[in-house]
């Protein structure tokens, strides 16, 4: 594994393989074995777990992310443009401004209760903010958003909806939907 493929898998990771670096150094552990450790280390399921790189444009799943403050450290990992997935009643959008102007390119709101997206967004996104009433309709409209170089991320940053069980059923969803665009 590079530095760039540990880096690319998230803070939260790097930190966690940092303390794991220096747990095993203070045991005296061989070097390849941290590097096995780190090669065989697997992402958290649904908290910025990437799934697919389809047409150019690399999909996201960070539906475990139910408050701003998950989404603001997810942002805070991209390094290309983002089409950010999102639910329209996260009445905390506004909480979010700083890492919009830094890492989106356009909002896809699900919900019918986007006026507050627009009006927080609309100018800094340059009216990129729209609207749709499904998860598997925003995936579709965002991959016909990207560009390839972009990514897609499902950061809901709100609890889940009636749509779905749980965070784990709408992060399969999405899952199944980005890879129906193959």
């Amino acid at each position: 594994m590079t530095l760039e493929q540990l880096a690319k898998q998230g803070r939260r990771t790097a930190t966690m393989t940092t303390a794991a670096t220096i747990s095993s150094k203070m045991s005296q552990m061989r070097k390849e074995s941290i590097k096995q450790a780190f090669c065989d280390f697997e992402n958290v399921k649904y908290r910025y777990e990437y799934v697919d790189v389809i047409d150019g444009v690399t999909y996201y799943d960070d539906s475990a992310a139910c408050s701003t403050e998950a989404a603001w450290f997810s942002f805070d990992n991209m390094h290309e443009p983002v089409i950010w997935i999102t639910y329209a009643n996260n009445n905390d959008c506004e909480d979010l401004v700083a890492q919009v102007k830094k890492h989106v390119k356009a909002i896809i709101c699900i919900g019918n209760n986007a006026e507050k997206f627009h009006k927080v967004y609309d100018e800094i996104l340059k009216g990129n903010v729209a609207e749709c009433d499904s998860l598997e309709k925003a995936v579709k409209m965002a991959s016909k958003m990207a560009d390839a170089g972009d990514s897609v991320m499902l950061s809901p940053a709100t609890h889940v909806n009636s749509d779905y069980s749980s965070y784990m059923d709408r992060g399969d969803s999405f899952k199944q939907y980005v890879y129906s665009l193959k």
